[in-house]
């Protein structure tokens, strides 16, 4: 009798110990990423859904929410990486810029993939497509 309450006791602490690992396993969020690695998370991301999204596994309606949801946390990793430089500086009025024609495309300068010009990285390769100052 006294076996059985020893190995009931041991089995009990088992399987507190089990449960107690597995709970600490999921506590990890991401939040200990780094920007660079929260980026680069991001922009594989976007990868995989421009993949199943041209396999047919997506929607358009899911496809664009997700897309612009992946390229938002892109670029705040991005610039988290660069260390917020604009908060950092003094604002400067923005250089104006020669108007783009929506009609015509223009190719991804890492992979050659035609771009409609609204993207912030290339849904093919990942290249950061923002204008850097």
């Amino acid at each position: 009798m006294t076996g059985f309450i020893l190995f009931g006791g041991i089995l009990a602490v088992l399987l507190a110990t089990i449960i107690w690992a597995a709970i600490r396993s999921g506590e990890d969020t991401g939040a200990s990423l780094g920007p660079a690695e929260r980026r680069d998370a991001a922009i594989e991301a976007l990868r995989d859904l421009e993949l199943e999204y041209r396999t047919g596994k997506l929607h358009e309606d899911e496809y664009q929410a997700t897309r612009a949801r992946l390229e938002r946390a892109a670029i705040d990793a991005r610039n988290a990486a660069a260390g917020n430089a604009a908060a950092r500086e003094p604002a400067k009025a923005p250089a104006p810029q020669p108007p783009q024609s929506a009609a015509a495309p223009r190719p991804c300068p890492e992979c050659d993939v035609s771009l409609t010009g609204d993207e912030a990285f290339c849904p093919t390769c990942g290249i950061d497509l923002a204008p850097h100052p």
